[in-house]
């Protein structure tokens, strides 16, 4: 949506967003009022229910939020938005007095402070579960290489006893000697079965931690490559999925194509109907046009209202057939708000390009950019591909 050409900067939302929503005193926001309704606990005793918060309850929090965060001129990217929300709901203690500390010192919301603040309560929340990870994982090879030491040993002991048995059976012995051996070999047989029983239980604990590290890992990984608002792939993930498959095109002179999609009037459509509709737009969206891309296809949410989509091993006729599929579903889509009334239609505005064996990947975007641009140029709700690019 929207006819600008590129992105545009972030900026605050207007002061009387909502009315009433927050207030003054003595040329200070009232923080302890507007943040009245704040649920008990910590951020750690709410973490597993952050899923079910109810439509309304959201609806609200972000009624508390935006004005707030636009009172503090703070940008209402969503980074900074986690941070608003976790101190309007009462997530985070420790959030909430450094951030009333800081507005009663006077000091302003810039874009180093906003950075300050994600890192320290958000990204360092990250690394430490990474941290804690690593030190699991060395604890439990660490614990791993003593029992295969321990068990090595054991082997070493028994080896021993059965050559020093074997030694004293070349010689004459009697009968009571013979005794002793056999006593002495079966006891040795019985410690090492017992130490074979304990080090495969023990290995067994570890290698079920170990799996259920990598879990947390993949989890983590899986987490910093998805989009949360739309369950697709974030920006992360398709530049690292651009760089793999142009790699691979090249590699294997396949072809590569590359569809860039954008809501048309997206941010009218905010300004109209508001950022909660506005959400379930995207969501919608993106899973209509992930129901219509398969195997090795990705797709991601490009950034704001845009989405981009890789098709390996596809040729351009088969990518803007695919494109145009996705711009009839889309317009045919039918968005009702929440109180089940039936909004305006949302169509979306596609370019398409194929790679080419002199290009690079930012040269390959900028094409499929371009092809976007020009099907805004042309009336919105089309696919343009490079082939009617004007030649440069």
């Amino acid at each position: 949506m929207g006819g600008q050409r590129r992105r545009q900067g972030n900026t605050t939302l207007g002061g009387n967003f909502f009315n009433n929503s927050y207030k003054y005193v003595s040329g200070d926001l009232r923080l302890r009022e507007l943040t009245a309704k704040k649920a008990p606990g910590s951020r750690r005793d709410v973490m597993t229910s952050i899923f079910d918060v109810p439509l309304e309850e959201s609806v609200d929090t972000l009624k508390r939020v935006l004005p707030l965060m636009t009172a503090q001129k703070v940008p209402t990217i969503p980074q900074n938005y986690a941070i608003w929300y976790d101190y309007v709901t009462n997530r985070n203690d420790e959030l909430s007095r450094a951030l009333e500390s800081y507005i009663e010192d006077g000091r302003g919301f810039d874009a180093e402070a906003c950075r300050s603040f994600y890192q320290r309560f958000f990204l360092a929340e990250i690394n430490a579960e990474v941290d804690a990870i690593q030190n699991a994982v060395r604890d439990a090879v660490g614990s791993m290489l003593n029992e295969l030491g321990s068990l090595g040993d054991g082997v070493g002991r028994y080896a021993g006893v059965l050559d020093d048995c074997g030694q004293r059976l070349k010689a004459d012995i009697s009968p009571e000697d013979l005794q002793t051996l056999i006593t002495a070999i079966a006891d040795e047989t019985a410690r090492a079965q017992q130490q074979n029983v304990e080090a495969e239980n023990a290995l067994k604990a570890m290698s079920n931690e170990l799996n259920e590290l990598r879990s947390q890992v993949d989890r983590l990984s899986r987490d910093s490559r998805t989009d949360p608002l739309t369950g697709v792939g974030n920006r992360r993930s398709f530049d690292e999925a651009l760089t793999q498959l142009t790699r691979e095109a090249k590699s294997n002179n396949t072809p590569l194509c590359l569809i860039m999609a954008d809501i048309d009037f997206f941010k009218v459509f905010n300004d109209t109907h508001g950022h909660p509709l506005g959400d379930k737009v995207l969501r919608s969206v993106a899973i209509e046009i992930e129901q219509c891309v398969k195997g090795r296809d990705r797709l991601a949410r490009y950034g704001g209202e845009e989405f981009a989509i890789l098709l390996p091993a596809t040729p351009l006729p088969g990518a803007i057939l695919l494109a145009e599929s996705i711009r009839a579903i889309i317009e045919v889509l039918r968005v009702r708000d929440f109180d089940g009334n039936e909004v305006e239609p949302v169509t979306l505005s596609l370019g398409v390009s194929q790679l080419r064996p002199e290009e690079d990947s930012l040269q390959f975007l900028n094409r499929a950019d371009d092809c976007l641009y020009l099907s805004k140029q042309n009336g919105r709700n089309c696919v343009s591909d490079e082939s009617q690019l004007n030649p440069h």
